[in-house]
């Protein structure tokens, strides 16, 4: 889980998120600032994503196969593997702010 930190402005293309949770330790630990391109909606298997899922927002590596994705969770055993069009991409993270830094 993640939340839109309010206080940092949208800036082109880029939004800024606050992660809530340890689900993708230790890529991502709590309190962790991302960095999100809301224009990259493609996927690159293998990356991290902020997506929309069962109406949650949620961080996790993406696995594209044809029209099958594969949702893992880096800090847990879990991965899912949803139809394509089960989720909504809201952007790639492209940077990761360690909080502790």
């Amino acid at each position: 889980m993640i939340y839109n930190d309010e206080n940092i402005k949208l800036i082109n293309n880029y939004k800024a998120y606050t992660m809530s949770g340890s689900n993708m330790s230790p890529a991502v630990d709590e309190g962790d600032f991302l960095v999100v391109d809301i224009n990259q909606k493609f996927i690159i298997s293998g990356d991290i994503y902020v997506i929309e899922y069962e109406k949650s927002i949620v961080v996790c590596r993406l696995l594209l196969d044809r029209e099958t994705v594969l949702l893992i969770f880096d800090g847990t055993k879990v991965e899912i593997e949803e139809p394509l069009h089960v989720i909504s991409i809201i952007g790639r993270v492209i940077e990761i702010k360690k909080a502790s830094d």
